[in-house]
């Protein structure tokens, strides 16, 4: 998959490597929100970069529908209970395909393997559609890192150990890992708006 994200990270990776680098060899201020960032993503922001942009949105596009056709499938299985015969075992035969069905395709549909997969199957479009969403937003994340003042002074002289880098390392990698730690927890703010 080719799209924002994927082009903008390649470009962005030289300046992640001098961020990760710089807060390796030089560190941050104290009081710099990056510790608590560092701690609660626990990854570099070069990393943890990496790993989303290596998430594909698509990947599992295809799953998605054979669940979608094996919950039809488990729908159009229905097991008949209208026959032809009389006694204690069509009674038993009834009462079974009754159970079955009821099983695959359940009342309501909810609660049976049919409602199962395709609960599992809009799960997985959810889960698509908002990987698509943070990969936009991670893109535009990099974009504005990418035109910074701190990315010019890191570029410039990353390893220099001036109070100006460390901050510029610390400032892009603090704005990252921000980012990507709001994506990781956005289904939820959704959720409670």
């Amino acid at each position: 998959m080719t799209d924002a994200l994927t082009r903008l990270e390649m470009v962005a990776r030289p300046l992640l490597t001098d961020v990760d680098a710089a807060l390796a060899t030089l560190g941050a201020p104290a009081d710099h929100e990056i510790w608590a960032l560092l701690r609660e993503v626990g990854a570099t922001p070069g990393d943890a970069v990496t790993f989303f942009a290596d998430l594909d949105p698509l990947a599992h596009a295809g799953l998605e529908q054979d669940l979608r056709d094996r919950a039809g499938a488990y729908r159009d299985a229905m097991a008949p209970t209208s026959i032809a015969w009389e006694g204690g075992a069509a009674e038993a035969y009834v009462a079974t395909a009754d159970a079955l069905n009821a099983h695959l395709c359940g009342r309501d549909g909810g609660d049976s393997l049919a409602g199962r997969l395709a609960a599992t199957a809009d799960y997985l479009a959810e889960t698509g559609e908002w990987l698509g969403r943070s990969r936009d937003r991670l893109a535009r994340t990099l974009g504005e890192v990418l035109g910074s003042a701190q990315a010019v002074t890191l570029r410039v002289r990353p390893d220099s150990g001036s109070p100006a880098t460390v901050r510029a390392a610390a400032d892009i990698g603090a704005f990252v890992l921000g980012a990507l730690l709001f994506l990781a927890f956005e289904p939820r703010f959704t959720e409670q708006l």
